[in-house]
């Protein structure tokens, strides 16, 4: 495929599903099913006190912050980010997204392609380590 063109509108909202994670929603929008074979683009919906439970992954990922304030642990250590702030994820570095705010949290996200795709959840919340 040359190109692909939509509308976010017009992408499927599915919650995400690592374990503890709740109020928390992906949209893919960029991925292998329409020709991009070495990253995909995700849009991520997080909802007021929703949370991406601690987790890692082989893929290297990219957020890009379009909404609201956040909260995102990575390595134990606790940032906020707002409204034009991007943050780079190295591979299997463990890390967690929150919104402890009163709007929606969203961003953009961009992962590598890699030989396994598996997310690990990590049992014990990213402050605590």
């Amino acid at each position: 495929m040359e190109y692909y063109l939509d509308n976010v509108e017009n992408i499927k909202i599915e919650p995400v599903t690592i374990k503890g994670s709740h109020n928390a929603f992906i949209q893919w929008l960029v991925t292998k099913e329409i020709g991009s074979n070495k990253y995909a683009v995700r849009h991520f919906i997080i909802k007021p006190k929703g949370i991406i439970a601690h987790h890692k992954h082989k893929y290297s990922e990219t957020l890009f912050i379009i909404k609201g304030t956040g909260r995102v642990c990575i390595n134990g250590i606790t940032k906020e980010v707002n409204k034009g702030d991007f943050v780079f994820i190295n591979s299997n570095i463990p890390h967690q997204l929150r919104n402890d705010g009163t709007e929606d949290f969203e961003f953009i996200c961009v992962i590598s392609y890699e030989d396994d795709m598996n997310i690990v959840p990590i049992d014990v919340p990213c402050e605590q380590r």
